[in-house]
């Protein structure tokens, strides 16, 4: 299984935040799936491109084919509430964000973490971890 690290204003493993598409596909190979401006490779690793077809945001779903970590941890395995008080060690997220519960937004890291669901009570597992994290250029989530 492959592992990838998230470096915030940089990228997710061999994918950069500004790569073209051309070389984001010497390195992944062929899309599972494209639409529009988004590409998913291996069960959850999305890239989206703007206009130019230069990668401006990574998702990255909890996936069984790659692993990936932020700061030496695997934030899809850790609870919510201690992914957001792990990130909010190195950037403070957005206390305004309309969808706050729901997403993350750590807007000095350009970082998000995303969950469809909240969880009704402390025993629930949905919503308990988040099902999307991501990264995206300067100023993405402004």
């Amino acid at each position: 299984m492959k592992h990838y690290d998230i470096e915030p204003n940089i990228g997710v493993g061999p994918i950069k935040l500004g790569m073209n598409k051309t070389k984001v596909e010497n390195i992944f190979g062929k899309p599972e799936f494209e639409n529009d401006n988004r590409a998913g490779y291996f069960s959850g690793f999305i890239v989206n491109y703007n206009e130019s077809n230069f990668v401006e945001f990574i998702e990255l779903a909890n996936s069984k084919h790659f692993t990936t970590s932020y700061e030496g941890k695997n934030l899809h395995e850790m609870p919510a509430t201690e992914a957001i008080e792990f990130v909010s060690k190195y950037d403070t997220y957005d206390t305004k964000d309309p969808e706050l519960g729901y997403s993350y937004i750590f807007k000095g890291l350009q970082l998000s973490l995303w969950r469809g669901t909240l969880p009704e009570n402390g025993s629930e597992e949905d919503g308990k971890y988040f099902e999307a994290i991501g990264i995206g250029e300067n100023n993405y989530f402004e």
